[in-house]
C-alpha cells in the first residue's frame, strides 16, 4: 500500500520496502543471486551481478550506530537517459537486497519520470519549482522524507537536466553542513553520443560543455541505438579531455555497463576536487534558450480507442510542427494511463523516431490521464501553441474531449543557488 506525504513544493510516494536478500560478508566473494526478479512494465531482464552491499551496510551500522545513506548524483543533459538509468539501477540494487529511494527534480511540478518511478512501486520524492542548487533546503527535506518512509541504503538523486555547478552547489553544501547523514558517490554525468550540439545557442551548448567539466564520472548512454560516430573514439577523446573521470558505456535500457557503473559508484566516495570557473550570466542566458512546458490532464474518446496510437500520432504531429520552426527538441515525454496499464513514450531529436520506454500489451480504451513534459530550444509562446495545435488534431471534437488539468509554459528563471562552494569544504 502506497502512501504519500507532501512538503512544500515537493510530493513524496512511499512504498514498502523490498524483502532484503542474504549476503556474504566475506571481501570479494560473490553475492547471491536473487532468481526471483520481478518484471516491471519498464524493464524486462536484469542482469545478475555483484554489489559491494558489505560496504554500503557500513561497520558503524554493525556497531550499532545510523548508517548513512549514499547519495548518488546523476546529471546531465536533457535527453541523456538519467530517468531510464536511474529506474534500472533501482531495480537492480531492489532486487540485491539493498533499500532504494530516488529524488527527481524538475522547474515545476507534474513530472513523467516522478509518475514512472510510483508506477514501478519505487519511493520517489519530487523537488519542484527550481534545481537543487536553488531549492536546496527543499532537497535536504525531500531526503529526510525517504529516511523517515524508507530508511534508504542507496538514494538516486537526478537534477533538472539544465543544471550545471553541482559540485559547487549541492555536493559541497551537503558535505559542509550535513557531513554525518549522506555518503556522497562520485559525481555522475551522462552523454548522449547522438546529441547534435550544433543545433542549439552558443549559450547551450556551453551549459553542455560545463556538465562534463564537473563530472567525476563520464557515462556515454544509449549504447545500444545506433550512431553514425565511434564510441571509442569518443570514449578515448573524453578521457583525455576530462581527465581522470573515468569514461564508460552503457545501455540502461538493456542494462548493458549498468553492472560496472553501479560498482563505481557505490564503493567510491566524491573526492570533491571538481571546480568549475562559471559564468552564471552564460548559465542563465542558456535556460533561458528553452521553452519548458509541463502539462497533465484527461482525454475522452466516444468510442475506444489505443493510447499507443494516440501517443505515437500527437509526438509525431508535435515533432513536425517544432522541426518546421526550426526548433532544436531537447526532450519531450508524454505518459498515458489507465487503470490497467502505464505507456510513455519520448522524443530527444528533431526529426528522431518515437521511442518507447513502457509499452504494455495492446489495448483499447475510452479513458486515459496524460502527463507531458516538453523541453524545447524555442520560445515559450510557441511551444505552447505547438502542443495545442497538436492536441486538438490529434483529439478532434466530437470524437474526443480533452480537459488540462494542469498546464505550465516558461522558460527557466536564472540560477540563484542557496550556497556555493568554489572549493572543497
Amino acid at each position: 500500500m502506497a502512501s504519500s506525504l507532501s512538503v512544500g513544493m515537493m510530493k513524496v510516494q512511499g512504498f514498502a520496502c523490498s524483502t532484503r536478500m542474504d549476503y556474504s560478508t566475506q571481501s570479494g566473494k560473490k553475492a547471491k543471486r536473487d532468481e526471483d526478479i520481478c518484471r516491471t512494465a519498464m524493464f524486462d531482464v536484469v542482469t545478475p551481478m555483484r554489489y559491494p552491499c558489505n560496504q554500503i551496510r557500513t561497520a558503524s551500522s554493525q556497531q550499532g550506530f545510523h548508517m548513512k545513506p549514499r547519495l548518488v548524483l546523476v546529471g546531465g543533459f536533457l535527453g541523456a537517459g538519467k530517468t531510464t538509468l536511474l529506474l534500472r539501477a533501482a531495480q537492480h540494487l531492489a532486487a540485491h537486497g539493498l533499500r532504494v529511494g530516488l529524488v527527481t527534480n524538475d522547474q515545476a511540478t507534474d513530472l513523467v519520470d516522478t509518475a514512472l518511478a510510483q508506477a514501478q512501486e519505487r519511493a520517489v520524492v519530487e523537488v519542484a519549482g527550481g534545481c537543487f542548487c536553488c531549492r536546496f533546503p527543499d532537497l535536504i527535506e525531500a531526503l529526510r522524507q525517504l529516511q523517515q518512509t524508507v530508511a534508504p541504503e542507496v538514494i538516486l538523486a537526478e537534477p533538472v537536466g539544465s543544471c550545471t555547478d553541482l559540485m559547487a552547489t549541492v555536493l559541497r553544501p551537503l558535505m559542509a553542513y550535513h557531513p554525518d547523514e549522506y555518503e556522497l558517490a562520485p559525481l555522475t554525468v551522462l552523454l548522449d553520443p547522438g546529441r547534435r550540439v550544433d543545433d542549439y545557442a552558443d549559450e547551450v551548448a556551453y551549459l553542455y560543455r560545463q556538465q562534463l567539466a564537473e563530472a567525476e564520472v563520464i557515462l556515454l548512454s544509449k549504447a545500444d541505438l545506433p550512431w553514425d560516430g565511434s564510441r571509442a573514439e569518443l570514449q578515448q577523446r573524453l578521457a583525455q579531455q576530462f581527465a581522470p573521470a573515468p569514461v564508460l558505456n552503457l545501455s540502461a535500457q538493456q542494462g548493458e555497463g549498468v553492472d560496472a557503473w553501479l560498482e563505481l559508484v557505490l564503493s567510491q566516495h566524491s573526492r570533491l576536487e571538481r571546480t568549475l570557473q562559471i559564468d552564471y550570466e552564460r548559465y542563465a542566458a542558456a535556460e533561458a534558450r528553452l521553452g519548458w512546458l509541463n502539462a497533465s490532464g484527461v482525454l475522452v474518446g466516444q468510442r475506444r480507442f489505443s493510447p499507443k496510437n494516440w501517443i505515437t500520432y500527437l509526438l509525431q504531429i508535435l515533432e513536425a510542427t517544432l522541426s518546421g520552426q526550426g526548433a532544436a527538441i531537447a526532450h519531450i515525454k508524454l505518459q498515458a494511463a489507465t487503470a490497467t496499464g502505464i505507456w510513455k513514450a519520448s522524443l530527444t531529436e528533431r526529426g528522431g523516431a518515437v521511442g518507447w520506454d513502457a509499452e504494455p500489451p495492446a489495448v483499447r480504451t475510452e479513458q486515459v490521464d496524460f502527463i507531458l513534459n516538453a523541453r524545447v530550444h524555442t520560445m515559450p509562446d510557441r511551444l505552447e501553441r505547438a502542443v495545442r495545435s497538436a492536441f486538438a488534431e490529434v483529439t478532434p471534437a466530437p470524437e474526443f474531449s480533452y480537459e488540462f488539468t494542469q498546464f505550465a509554459c516558461f522558460s527557466p528563471a536564472p540560477p540563484k543557488p542557496t550556497y556555493r562552494f568554489a572549493d572543497a569544504p
